[in-house]
């Protein structure tokens, strides 16, 4: 009897997730929402705030991901939208999230940040 070998998925499950993965912005309830596959598996809460001369501040508050979904990459991909977010409101960031802060140390210059 001759097996067959198995050959390896031509993509990895990660790969596949960050397919399927859609972040949305909520501005209701101020938060990026990420769904997969239908379900909401992870969420990024912010505060937005606008100074008399104009300029604002989105504030990232935390990012939280059910575990089962943590080590693929798609906490990152929920930073992302949020800082595409806060680029496109030409805004400037305060990261009081400890997630988003290591995410900016390893991307300097993504956006604007808010002195410390």
């Amino acid at each position: 009897m001759h097996r067959k070998h198995r050959h390896r998925p031509p993509q990895s499950a990660q790969a596949i997730l960050q397919q399927i993965a859609e972040v949305v912005h909520n501005p209701d309830r101020d938060r990026f929402e990420l769904w997969v596959a239908g379900e909401l598996v992870g969420v990024l809460g912010y505060s937005t705030e606008t100074t008399v001369d104009g300029v604002t501040t989105v504030t990232i508050l935390h990012t939280v991901l059910y575990d089962e979904y943590t080590g693929h990459g798609l906490g990152t991909r929920l930073v992302q939208g949020a800082l595409d977010y806060v680029q496109q409101q030409g805004a400037r960031l305060r990261p009081v999230c400890s997630f988003t802060r290591s995410y900016l140390d390893s991307h300097p210059g993504v956006v604007p940040l808010v002195p410390a």
